[in-house]
């Protein structure tokens, strides 16, 4: 089983807070449990995303 490091944790618990940001702010302006899951899981992955995008970018990640 592989392990985690420590910079794979930070990211994934960012990009979890990020798209629970993006399912609390559908929830509360349409109010659709779907839209919020749905939209939740999309800002996991694109935060996800982002964040390895920029790293990579930044020539901290390979």
């Amino acid at each position: 089983m592989a392990s985690l490091d420590r910079g794979e944790i930070l990211i994934l618990f960012t990009s979890f807070l990020i798209g629970s940001a993006a399912g609390w702010w559908s929830g509360m302006h349409w109010g659709n449990s779907l839209v919020t899951l749905a939209s939740t899981l999309i800002g996991i992955v694109v935060g996800y995303y982002a964040i390895v995008a920029a790293l990579r970018a930044l020539g901290q990640v390979e």
